[in-house]
C-alpha cells in the first residue's frame, strides 16, 4: 500500500501542472522584492492546447493570443521608408517563444505576411512572417532587422540609401508523438504574464521578472504607472539625490583658502619687480666747498622810472631819445609838468 499512496502523492503536482494550475500558492516573502508590483489575478495558461486535429492528421499546438504593446502611428509610419514587423508568437520546434516588434528593411514588390501552420500532407509546418507575393501565402523571404535600432516604435530611423539583400525564408515543423503532450508557452520576462506564473513558483519559470522593464507596462492597464528610465525604484531623497541635512555654504562647492595671487602660491612679493632684495651702501659725505676767491662786486643802485607826464598837461616825456628808450633823471618832475627852476635847456642841449 505504500507504493501506490507514493505514486499518488507524486501524480497530484504533475497532474496540476499540466492542466495549466499552479503547484503551489505562491513564493515566499522573502524572495519577493518589497518594491515589485503585485501580479495579476489571473492569466493564460502556461501550455498551448491542440487545435487543428481530424482523422487523418494529427492536432497541432495552438498558437497563443498576441500580446498587448505599442505601436508607430501612423504619421510615424509615413515619415520612414521601413516597415513596423509587429511582435507574435514563433515556433521553435519544442516551445512558443515571443518576439517583440522591431522595424525592418522594405522588400520591394512583396508583402508581408503574418506567421501561420500548414498541413503539407505529412506534418504540420510553422511558416514565420516574412516576405510574399501579392496575393500568395508563401514567405519567400525573411524580414531583416535594421541594425543599430532599438524596439521603440516612436523613434524610426532615419532614411538611407543602403540597399541590404533579403534573406530567404525558413520553417520550422511540429513532430507528433502519437499522443499529444502539450508544449509550453515562454511569456517574456517582462510581461506581467510571466510574472504571474513566477509568483505562483511555476518549475519551468525559475528566472526573476523584469518588472523595471518599460515594456513591463504596455501589456496590461492594471501595471502602476511606469518609473523614470535609469532610476531605481523608490522614494527620490530630496535635492536631487542627495542625502538630506543642512546644505553647505556656496552652493554645495568645497570651501578652500584662495591664494592672494591668480595662479600662484601664497608667497613674499619681492619689493623691487624681478629682482632680490639688495642692501645698498651709505652715501660717502661730500667735503666742504672751497671759498670763493672772487671779489664781492657792489650793488648797484635801483634806478627808478620816471612817472608818466600828466593826461592834463599835454607834454611829450622829456629825456626821449632817438632809439626810443627812455632816459631816467636823477631829479625829480614838477607836478606841474614845467622846467625846474634855477635853469632851462639850451639849443645846444646843455644846462646854462
Amino acid at each position: 500500500m505504500r507504493v501506490p499512496c507514493f505514486l499518488a502523492c507524486m501524480m497530484i503536482p504533475a497532474l496540476a501542472l499540466a492542466e495549466g494550475m499552479p503547484a503551489g500558492e505562491g513564493r515566499p516573502p522573502s524572495e519577493v522584492p518589497s518594491d515589485m508590483p503585485p501580479p495579476p489575478s489571473e492569466a493564460p495558461p502556461v501550455e498551448a492546447p491542440p487545435v487543428g486535429g481530424a482523422a487523418d492528421r494529427p492536432p497541432h499546438p495552438e498558437t497563443p493570443d498576441p500580446l498587448a504593446e505599442a505601436e508607430p502611428t501612423a504619421l510615424t509610419l509615413a515619415s520612414t521608408q521601413y516597415h513596423w514587423l509587429p511582435g507574435h508568437w514563433i515556433w521553435t520546434g519544442e516551445h512558443f517563444e515571443w518576439l517583440s516588434g522591431v522595424w525592418i528593411y522594405p522588400v520591394n514588390g512583396y508583402d508581408l505576411v503574418p506567421p501561420r501552420w500548414e498541413w503539407d500532407g505529412a506534418q504540420w509546418v510553422f511558416h514565420n512572417a516574412g516576405w510574399a507575393l501579392p496575393g500568395a501565402d508563401a514567405v519567400v523571404f525573411a524580414p531583416t532587422a535594421v541594425p543599430g535600432v532599438n524596439d521603440n516604435p516612436d523613434a524610426a530611423p532615419q532614411t538611407s540609401d543602403e540597399w541590404v539583400e533579403p534573406t530567404p525564408a525558413t520553417t520550422t515543423v511540429y513532430v507528433s508523438m502519437g499522443a499529444y503532450t502539450p508544449p509550453l508557452i515562454m511569456y517574456p520576462l517582462w510581461h506581467p504574464y510571466y510574472h504571474y506564473w513566477w509568483y505562483r513558483g511555476y518549475p519551468l519559470y525559475a528566472r526573476q521578472p523584469l518588472y523595471r522593464h518599460p515594456r513591463y507596462y504596455y501589456s496590461r492597464r492594471y501595471a502602476p504607472p511606469p518609473r523614470p528610465r535609469g532610476r531605481p525604484p523608490g522614494v527620490r531623497p530630496p535635492g536631487g539625490g542627495r542625502p538630506p541635512g543642512v546644505r553647505p555654504p556656496g552652493g554645495g562647492r568645497r570651501q578652500q583658502a584662495r591664494p592672494p595671487t591668480m595662479g600662484r602660491p601664497p608667497q613674499a612679493r619681492p619689493p623691487t619687480m624681478g629682482r632680490p632684495p639688495q642692501a645698498q651702501p651709505p652715501r660717502a659725505a661730500r667735503p666742504p666747498s672751497r671759498p670763493s676767491t672772487r671779489p664781492v662786486q657792489p650793488a648797484r643802485p635801483t634806478m627808478r622810472q620816471a612817472p608818466s607826464p600828466s593826461r592834463s598837461s599835454g607834454m611829450p616825456s622829456r629825456g626821449m631819445y632817438r632809439g626810443g628808450r627812455s632816459t631816467p633823471r636823477m631829479g625829480g618832475m614838477p607836478r606841474g609838468g614845467g622846467m625846474p627852476r634855477g635853469g632851462g635847456m639850451s639849443r645846444g642841449g646843455r644846462r646854462g
